[in-house]
């Protein structure tokens, strides 16, 4: 985004005869090179000025939008008291600069941090991996010094300084005199207001992760006891179906064992295709999932279903088949007792 900063210029007309004319002339000359120049220190100075501006209002609007995160403003006002925007490297780019409105101008933006802040704020965004914002795409990156690299613009960072490409242009005006546009400087601000964003909520992100991990070791623990539980609860199941499997089989043996040889030849082909069906039939009813029962369907251990890992799902598949065994072999003594 560019601003525009006017540098107005106020000339005062003097009327002069002889030398004095071509004197106020020439110093009005030297004047004009002075500000219509890329190197103006007038104009640089006005340029800083503006960037630590923009700046500014830019962490404020920053940390606002954070405030979730407590930000150490001790810390916030050391930073912001230090930190200075300068242009360095400055070239000309317009070839001649006596034939044009406009001069266009490049160099660096240089930053220079307090000693350790960058590290602090490395620090700070690996403490907030849970923090990433998706506007500020940092959720790609791993550490900090990845996403600075990875911005549109290219970022120098090292030495508790930042560097980036910054343009701008001296603009030739009828009434103001001159002004200043500004382009590529929103690349370096944010990445600076990344920066001390990190450095001053970094107590608040190891805060956060300490009470994070403490409730997830909370978690943890209550999640084994449910665990511990739902098991307890299958395994009473269990035996109490195998126990009652043992005395249906021995119930059924026993109510075919009274039937002469005769019934029992006619009954034999009979015999076999239910012992095939209850097998089939079971084995398709035990696959239904706890999860898609009513909580009346589901028995006393089943509702402890969102704790079972894979063994227990399969411990459930097994149970609900042995209790359906158990009922149709219930079902056919009754039968076998009223067939003849």
């Amino acid at each position: 985004m560019n601003k525009t900063l006017i540098i107005s210029m106020l000339a005062t007309t003097l009327l002069f005869s002889g030398c004095d004319k071509f004197k106020t002339k020439k110093d009005d000359t030297a004047t004009t090179a002075s500000e219509w120049s890329c190197t103006s220190e007038s104009n640089l100075k006005d340029l800083q000025n503006f960037l630590k501006q923009e700046y500014l209002k830019k962490i404020d609007k920053r940390l606002r939008e954070t405030s979730y995160y407590h930000s150490d403003q001790a810390l916030l006002k050391k930073i912001n008291d230090s930190l200075k925007f300068e242009i360095k490297g400055i070239r000309t780019l317009t070839p001649d600069t006596n034939k044009t409105n406009e001069l266009e101008c490049e160099g660096q933006i240089v930053v220079n941090f307090p000693k350790g802040l960058l590290k602090r704020a490395e620090n700070a965004y690996l403490e907030a991996e849970v923090e990433r914002e998706c506007d500020e795409c940092e959720s790609s990156y791993s550490t900090l010094m990845d996403y600075l690299d990875g911005r549109e613009v290219p970022l120098t960072v090292q030495d508790d300084y930042l560097k980036g490409k910054f343009g701008f242009n001296v603009i030739k005006t009828d009434k103001e005199g001159y002004s200043l546009s500004t382009r590529q400087q929103d690349d370096v601000i944010n990445a600076v207001v990344i920066i001390t964003q990190k450095a001053v909520q970094y107590e608040a992100y190891v805060k956060e992760n300490s009470s994070i991990k403490e409730e997830q070791t909370q978690n943890t623990l209550k999640n084994a006891e449910q665990v511990e539980l739902a098991q307890k609860a299958m395994d009473i199941r269990k035996k109490e179906l195998n126990e009652e499997k043992s005395k249906v089989v021995e119930r059924l043996n026993q109510t075919w064992d009274r039937f002469s040889d005769e019934q029992k030849a006619e009954l034999q082909q009979d015999q076999s295709e239910w012992f095939e069906k209850r097998d089939i039939d079971c084995k398709v009813i035990a696959q239904k999932p706890a999860y898609n029962l009513s909580d009346s369907e589901r028995e006393t251990y089943q509702k402890q279903y969102n704790y079972w890992d894979d063994a227990m799902q399969q411990q459930n598949v097994d149970m609900q088949y042995t209790k359906c065994f158990n009922q149709r072999t219930n079902e056919r003594i009754v039968y076998l007792n009223n067939v003849f």
